[in-house]
């Protein structure tokens, strides 16, 4: 069974192009190479706008038709917001807030951060994933560092959580990254060792 939301996809030319945002879009290339939590949190503004009424100032789009123009133009003001450092933006509480802060001055909206930094107990950080996605929220994923060779790329990156397949071999997590929907065994994503350094938020509006 998939469990996902009604996540934005973008198009160019009446085509589909996109899963949520791809920093590559950006015009500069050092917000190419460090705009991935503006476009995680570009997402998380498409999709709120789109899916709550009470988000629609979110995107200043067309929420019908998520255009790539349109969606650049979010991107650029999250980016206003998440502007990063010569490390890029890798503070999760810090990305909690200015979504805050952004949610607050487009509509006055008040948005809550729930934030999970390590994992206490086995299991927490899957059923913080499940929780969010269950109540319709995505999740905002910071990873630092992972041991996975299918993640090795995602190091120092956000993603976004858009839902997770359940299976009887294994569950899987979905994540738009970079414009893809890429699907990997949340096992494996979610593997409680020191080795894997992740942080994770979601915003109940």
């Amino acid at each position: 069974m998939i469990n996902e939301l009604n996540f934005p996809v973008v198009l160019e030319n009446g085509r589909e192009i996109a899963y949520g945002g791809d920093q590559d879009w950006f015009p500069q290339k050092f917000q190419q190479n460090a705009g991935c939590a503006s476009t995680t949190g570009a997402n998380l503004a498409a999709y709120y706008a789109k899916n709550d009424p009470k988000c629609a100032r979110f995107y200043r789009g067309d929420t019908g038709r998520f255009l790539k123009t349109e969606y650049l133009d979010c991107m650029q003001e999250l980016y206003r917001y998440m502007t990063p450092g010569f490390m890029g933006f890798p503070l999760v509480n810090r990305f909690a807030r200015k979504f805050v802060q952004f949610a607050g001055e487009h509509g006055g909206v008040s948005v809550r951060p729930h934030i999970l930094c390590r994992e206490d107990r086995p299991g927490e950080r899957i059923r913080f994933v499940k929780q969010a996605i269950g109540g319709g929220n995505p999740v905002a994923l910071l990873i630092l560092r992972h041991r996975a060779p299918e993640l090795e790329e995602d190091n120092w990156h956000w993603v976004t959580v858009t839902g997770w397949i359940e299976d009887a071999a294994g569950d899987s997590v979905i994540f738009s990254d970079c414009g893809r929907r890429d699907i990997h065994p949340m096992n494996v994503v979610f593997e409680p060792r020191s080795e894997n350094v992740l942080r994770m938020a979601w915003f109940s509006c």
